[in-house]
């Protein structure tokens, strides 16, 4: 998976410098030892382990990584030998696991067509990522890999791989009049749109989940800094709610391209 390249860095510094012009007023009025500082614990570890500040990102993607594969080992012991099918009245990891799935797969059921159980993997794989990685943000000091945009890019291109793959294995060669347009005489016309609208699909997904991670976090911080406990703990909980959101909304807009992919009203 694409990780913080310098693309994605430079374009979160200079996000990050548009947002200090924001809160300058404040900052001078409060004095330089009251300016937000932002502590990234990925950043110390690069820079102990003799990385590049760009390889922050891979880092926080292999953490978030390692969160998942943890929560699935954790809910496969759960699972395995138990001849138990009802959930548990207490709050446990299997219960919180089987929650999420149902709710991808209510999701994938809706929006992926009559083979929707193919696209069980890539639904809840993209969802359960994102929303590991959005909820590690909420951690002092363990900004999200989904504040890097070449990493979200990277998700955005494996949507859209998949959801082309998709179309084409369902109407093989004729997946191209999706392309086309309902008149012959416009062809042309069509295709130049629809290919410019499908290829900047990734880069949509990627800068609406990035701009919403980003925005989210740096108000998280600048109000942690200038604000009383209880207005950041307002915060805290908006982003809670953006973590999920961003989630979701990643999650569903992959399975409307899937289903217009492997749509046959067209």
């Amino acid at each position: 998976m694409l990780t913080g390249g310098v693309g994605g860095m430079s374009l979160r510094n200079r996000l990050f410098g548009i947002a200090g012009l924001v809160v300058v007023g404040s900052s001078q009025a409060l004095g330089a030892e009251e300016i937000p500082h932002f502590i990234n614990y990925y950043a110390i570890l690069a820079d102990k382990l003799g990385l590049q500040g760009e390889q922050t990102a891979l880092l926080a993607s292999s953490f978030t990584l390692i969160v998942c594969l943890v929560l699935g080992l954790m809910f496969k012991s759960s699972v395995e030998g138990s001849s138990d099918v009802v959930p548990s009245a207490k709050i446990s990891i299997r219960n919180f696991i089987e929650m999420i799935m149902d709710f991808v797969y209510g999701l994938t059921k809706e929006h992926c067509g009559a083979g929707y159980r193919n696209f069980l993997p890539l639904m809840g794989g993209l969802f359960v990522f994102i929303l590991v990685s959005n909820l590690s943000g909420l951690i002092p000091g363990l900004p999200p890999t989904t504040e890097t945009f070449n990493t979200n890019l990277a998700m955005g291109l494996i949507a859209f791989l998949c959801y082309n793959y998709a179309g084409i294995k369902e109407h093989g060669p004729a997946y191209i009049k999706q392309f086309t347009g309902p008149f012959l005489a416009l062809a042309p016309l069509f295709l130049v749109i629809e290919l410019v609208s499908h290829s900047v699909r990734p880069l949509s997904l990627a800068f609406r989940l990035l701009a919403n991670i980003f925005c989210d976090h740096l108000l998280l911080g600048v109000f942690s800094g200038l604000a009383p406990l209880f207005i950041p703990t307002l915060f805290l909980f908006f982003g809670l709610l953006v973590a999920v959101i961003q989630s979701f909304v990643f999650t569903l807009l992959t399975g409307i391209y899937v289903n217009m992919a492997v749509s046959h009203d067209h």
